[in-house]
C-alpha cells in the first residue's frame, strides 16, 4: 500500500514540502483554506518574492535550533534545488536571490507545475479544525469531511498580513506556543514629523533599554508615526524578540554615515546659510526634524559652534520607539510552536511519530532579507526526504 501525506497550509513550506515529499513517492494531499495556495508568496519581496539569501547563517534567527537544518539545505542547496525545478535567478549585491524575473508569480508557477506533475491533489477553501492520530494514521477534520495519511505535515504559517494562526491544531496534542509579536514591520514612533513617503539612506542603530542590540546600514521610508523600508523591517525583529518585555526603546540615526562631524561642519560653513544649513544635503522634511532637536543658538547667523551641532545632530539622531506595528503591516511573527518538542534535523514531532511542522508555525524567525524563505524552503527540504524516503 502506498504511503499517504497530509500537508496542511499551502503557502511556501507547505507547497514545497507537498511536491518533494510526491517526488519521493508518497500520495500527497494539500489543504489550504484560502481559495487558492501560494497567497502569501506572491506579496513577498513587495511582489519580487526575495528566495533566499547567500549569507543566511543561524545568526539571522531568533534561535539556533535552525543551525543543521541550514547547514545541510543552504541558499546553495536552495538555489540548486529551484534551478532543477526550472527557475532562473539572479543575485544583487547584498546577496539577495531572486527569480530572474523579479516576480513572485514565475516562482508560484514552477511549484504549481511541479505539484500537477506529482501528482498531488490540491484542495482549497477546506479549513482544517483539528487533527488527532489513531492506531498510527493521522486524520484532519474539515467541515466538510475527514482526510486522512500516515503522515502529517503542519504548514499553517503565522497570522501576519493574510496569514492564519495553526497553532490551535498542536495546542490540544500538547504542543506549547511561545509568546507572538508581529515582526518585520514597521517600527512605531511620534518623534520624526512631517516626512510621511521620505525615503533615506542611513545608519542605525536600535537601542534596547539602554544597550545598543542591532546596528546596520539600509533605507528607511518614513511614515506618519512610523519608520518602515528594509532597515526598519531588520531592526524591528529585534525589537519583536523582546515580546513587548522591555521599558525603554530609541533609533540613533546617523543620517550622513560617510561622512565624519568635522566633514559636515566644514561643508556648513562653506555655504554659509543660517536658515537652511542642510539643504544641499539633505531632504528638507528630514532637514527640519534635525534642527528641531538640535540644541544652539537660533540666531540667523551661523558660527562654527551652531555648525558642530547641527552636525551631531545628523550623525546621532534619535527617535523613540513604542513598538511593532501589527498584524496588517508585518511580514513575520516572532513565536510560535516550541521548538524543543521537534527533532532539529528531521523536524519530526519527538511526541508523536509522522507528525512534522515547517516553516513559521514553528518559533523560527529571520530577520528582513530572504531569511524568512530561507527557512521554509530548508524546513520543507528536511520534511520532504530530499535524501531519500522518509521512514
Amino acid at each position: 500500500m502506498a504511503k499517504t501525506a497530509l500537508i496542511i497550509g499551502g503557502g511556501a513550506s507547505g507547497i514545497l514540502a507537498a511536491i518533494l515529499l510526491a517526488k519521493n513517492n508518497r500520495e500527497v494531499t494539500l489543504l489550504e483554506k484560502n481559495d487558492r495556495i501560494g497567497k502569501k508568496l506572491l506579496g513577498t519581496g513587495n511582489g519580487k518574492c526575495n528566495l533566499t539569501n547567500l549569507s543566511c547563517s543561524s545568526k539571522d534567527y531568533n534561535t539556533d535550533f535552525v543551525a543543521k537544518i541550514l547547514q545541510k539545505y543552504s541558499p546553495a542547496r536552495v538555489i540548486e534545488l529551484f534551478s532543477d525545478l526550472g527557475l532562473l535567478v539572479r543575485t544583487d549585491s547584498e546577496g539577495r536571490v531572486y527569480p530572474y524575473s523579479e516576480s513572485a508569480t514565475t516562482v508560484l508557477n514552477v511549484l504549481m507545475q511541479k505539484l500537477g506533475e506529482y501528482g498531488v491533489k490540491v484542495i482549497c477553501d477546506c479549513e482544517v479544525k483539528s487533527v488527532d492520530n489513531k492506531g498510527g494514521t493521522w486524520t484532519a477534520h474539515t467541515e466538510k469531511t475527514d482526510y486522512r495519511a500516515d503522515m502529517i505535515v503542519i504548514a499553517t504559517g503565522s497570522d501576519a498580513t493574510t496569514g492564519s494562526k495553526g497553532y490551535k491544531l498542536l495546542q490540544p496534542l500538547g504542543y506549547q506556543c511561545t509568546p507572538l509579536c508581529y515582526a518585520i514591520a514597521p517600527l512605531l514612533s511620534n518623534d520624526i514629523k512631517g516626512a510621511n513617503g521620505v525615503r533615506a539612506k542611513a545608519e542605525a542603530a536600535i537601542v534596547i533599554d539602554g544597550k545598543e542590540e542591532m546596528r546596520e546600514r539600509g533605507e528607511f521610508l518614513f511614515k506618519d508615526n512610523a519608520v518602515s523600508g528594509v532597515l526598519a523591517f531588520r531592526l524591528s525583529s529585534v525589537l519583536a524578540r523582546k515580546k513587548g518585555k522591555f521599558d525603554s526603546c530609541e533609533l540613533l540615526i546617523d543620517f550622513l554615515p560617510d561622512y565624519t562631524v568635522e566633514q559636515i561642519v566644514e561643508r556648513i560653513l562653506a555655504f554659509d546659510n543660517a536658515i537652511t544649513p542642510l539643504g544641499g544635503i539633505m531632504h528638507k522634511a528630514l532637514a527640519q526634524n534635525i534642527l528641531a532637536v538640535t540644541p544652539m543658538d537660533r540666531s540667523l547667523i551661523m558660527s562654527p559652534a551652531k555648525a558642530l551641532a547641527i552636525a551631531k545632530s545628523c550623525k546621532n539622531f534619535k527617535a523613540k520607539i513604542t513598538g511593532v506595528a501589527g498584524r496588517q503591516f508585518a511580514q513575520a511573527v516572532s513565536g510560535g510552536i516550541d521548538v524543543k518538542d521537534f527533532d532539529d534535523v528531521t523536524l519530526q514531532s519527538v511526541k508523536h511519530k509522522g507528525l512534522y511542522c515547517t516553516g513559521e508555525v514553528l518559533d523560527v524567525d529571520g530577520l528582513c532579507g530572504g531569511y524568512n524563505l530561507q527557512w521554509a524552503w530548508a524546513s520543507a527540504m528536511a520534511v520532504g526526504g530530499c535524501d531519500g524516503d522518509k521512514d
